[in-house]
């Protein structure tokens, strides 16, 4: 990765734990029930070339400072390094014939509308699923786990979805 990219990479990271923990800590939905995290778009929305054992690196620093900040034990750092483990396999379900140009980073402009919400629903899903049941920590509340997973899961997708309209061009190329 050249010197430039990096460094584009490193703003965006801090971005995205900056609008994290300053606009969207607090913001809850339902009582409650429905929290919003697009700082999980990062990870999502790395190049389909970044290698694995770096994905999940940044997965457990960003999931870690999270953690500071919502003063929780761990539960970010869980759910973000599953979700960076996950991230290869589920490149690998939803590849097209010809696979992935792996210096392309995925957006809906590349990818096309549906083939972008079959990547990225399912690793939204995984994550908020795994978060909110590392934070029921018993089988009793796990119905409830799973319903604030699934209806936090569609709060994010409609950040992660006004993310990509907002700050990507048609052609594929990042405005930021």
């Amino acid at each position: 990765m050249g010197r430039e990219i990096w460094l584009k990479q490193v703003g965006l990271f801090l971005i995205y734990l900056f609008v994290q923990v300053l606009f969207f800590r607090n913001l809850t939905f339902f009582e409650g029930n429905v929290m919003v995290f697009p700082y999980i778009a990062f990870l999502i929305l790395l190049p389909f070339g970044a290698m694995n054992m770096s994905i999940l690196i940044v997965g457990f620093c960003m999931g870690f400072v999270i953690d500071i900040f919502y003063d929780s034990i761990g539960i970010h750092t869980a759910a973000c390094v599953f979700l960076a483990f996950t991230r290869t396999q589920i490149m690998k379900w939803t590849a097209p014939t010809g696979g992935y140009e792996l210096s392309e980073v995925p957006t809906i402009h590349q990818m096309g509308f549906g083939a972008f919400l079959v990547f990225v629903i399912p690793q939204i899903i995984l994550h908020h699923i795994t978060l909110f049941m590392i934070e029921a920590g018993s089988m009793a509340f796990m119905p409830k786990a799973i319903l604030r997973g699934v209806l936090s899961t569609i709060a994010t997708l409609v950040i992660v979805l006004a993310i990509q309209y907002l700050f990507y061009s048609n052609v594929g190329r990042r405005r930021i």
